[in-house]
């Protein structure tokens, strides 16, 4: 018997690459099919996922993030091209800004304070939708838990978490950037250096059903393949690429693996003469994990078209470079998809 469709969005992490996910959002939101059942992120990925699941009302949820990457979005024409990208160097008015107490700077442990980010959220998000429980779609986002060196999910339907912009903002909080977030007496930084691609913990909190077909969009905003680097600045680019790319791909093949014994059992059980292990102990331990068929992955990008990976260019000219190439690509995967 054929089930109800199941879905998610996965949203990694990676500063002003993000913009690279309202491209991606531009496709996705537009096909009649997509309604994602739950919506993960970190970082950057965290603002993309509350903006799309909890838009302040009237906006919708792609108005919400257009309205964002239009706030945040470095305007700095004046500047010869060459140093535009560098522009947010000196503070993002509605992102971060630099600090002030010069004074103490021997003391510091951050660069930018990030309050005017929970001012923009505030015009953007409905902060009594994120607190819903039973709001629709689902959101988990993540944090490093700092002192305990593990990651730490905040999912929107936990009895005992209620999403505030704290959560939001304690995913974006990395270092030596940004400050550490404080929620409950712990202390969180940001999520993507622990895990920045949460397919895992997304996988937890799907529909679990047999006869559920489960479907997960995961936007990447980091190449896993690149070319060999051949100076400093490509070298530095490259690690960046290789500690918040997506690293998921053995815990698929482990998941298909699980997927090949249910299919076998499945087939031990609709043996005419009956299942010859019926009575086996292992046989039966296996079968109470209830196994599951591995969900369809839909992998978008990067793009093909090499792009400038600084995550920290803001600038309009990069901003629009990265949202087309997000829906461009994204376009392609759903074209493959019902190929």
């Amino acid at each position: 018997m054929a089930g109800s469709a199941k879905s998610a969005l996965v949203l990694q992490g990676g500063g002003a690459l993000g913009a690279y996910e309202l491209g991606a959002a531009r496709a996705l939101y537009k096909d009649p099919v997509f309604s994602p059942d739950l919506i993960a992120g970190v970082s950057i990925g965290a603002i993309t996922a509350v903006l799309l699941a909890r838009p302040k009302k009237p906006m919708k949820p792609l108005e919400a993030l257009e309205a964002f990457w239009e706030k945040v979005t470095v305007h700095a024409s004046f500047l010869p091209e060459l140093v535009r990208p560098y522009a947010s160097f000196f503070g993002n008015p509605h992102f971060f800004m630099p600090r002030r107490d010069y004074l103490n700077f021997f003391n510091w442990t951050y660069f930018y304070d990030i309050e005017p980010l929970r001012r923009t959220l505030e015009e953007l998000i409905d902060p009594d939708a994120l607190a819903t429980k039973a709001a629709s779609p689902r959101l988990l986002l993540s944090a490093t838990d700092l002192k305990e060196g593990q990651i730490e999910y905040f999912y929107s339907n936990s009895p005992d978490c209620n999403l505030t912009f704290d959560h939001v903002i304690a995913s974006c909080s990395l270092p030596p950037a940004f400050p550490m977030a404080p929620i409950c007496h712990k202390y969180y930084w940001d999520g993507g250096l622990f895990d920045n691609t949460p397919l895992g913990a997304v996988l937890d909190h799907l529909n679990d059903a047999p006869d559920v077909d489960r479907t997960v969009y995961v936007v990447n905003l980091f190449p896993n393949k690149a070319d060999i680097p051949t100076n400093m600045s490509e070298i530095a680019a490259r690690m960046k690429n290789l500690q918040f790319a997506n690293k998921s791909l053995e815990d698929i093949k482990l998941l298909k693996r699980f997927n090949e014994v249910a299919a076998l059992m499945e087939a031990l059980e609709a043996l005419p003469q009956g299942n010859p292990l019926e009575d086996n102990e292992a046989y039966k331990a296996v079968k109470a994990q209830g196994y599951l068929g591995v969900p369809r992955i839909v992998s978008i990008g990067p793009p093909e078209v090499p792009m400038e990976y600084d995550d920290a260019d803001f600038s309009r000219e990069a901003i629009e470079s990265r949202a087309r190439a997000g829906e461009s690509q994204t376009l392609k995967a759903m074209q493959a998809l019902r190929a």
